[in-house]
């Protein structure tokens, strides 16, 4: 048997703005993490400090392309949240023209 689905909207809204919050704190924290990192390494010749910056632009492009993408996981998980909705609401109303 199919029990209805409840969803709290403003519950979900509430969540994911909070959650794309702190992601985008996080995200601008690792930001800066790396760009002290690259600025202590500014001086630094070799083959050894070179390895190091490449290194760190390349974990940087990584951490900001995870937060980007849980990011547009919270998205999905609101639209997937209205949607439902969507589809209650729809399903109620022609139920209630037959």
């Amino acid at each position: 048997m199919v029990k209805n689905i409840n969803i709290d909207i403003n519950s979900v809204e509430s969540i994911i703005n909070g959650a794309v919050s702190d992601i985008g704190a996080v995200q601008d924290d690792i930001n800066k993490i790396y760009s002290d990192l690259n600025k202590c390494l500014s001086e630094a010749f070799g083959d050894e400090a070179d390895a190091l910056r490449e290194q760190l632009t390349v974990e940087s492009a990584l951490a900001t392309a995870l937060c980007n993408t849980l990011k547009k996981f919270s998205e999905s998980i609101r639209f997937a949240a209205s949607e439902f909705i969507e589809l209650d609401t729809t399903g109620a109303s022609q139920m209630g023209k037959k």
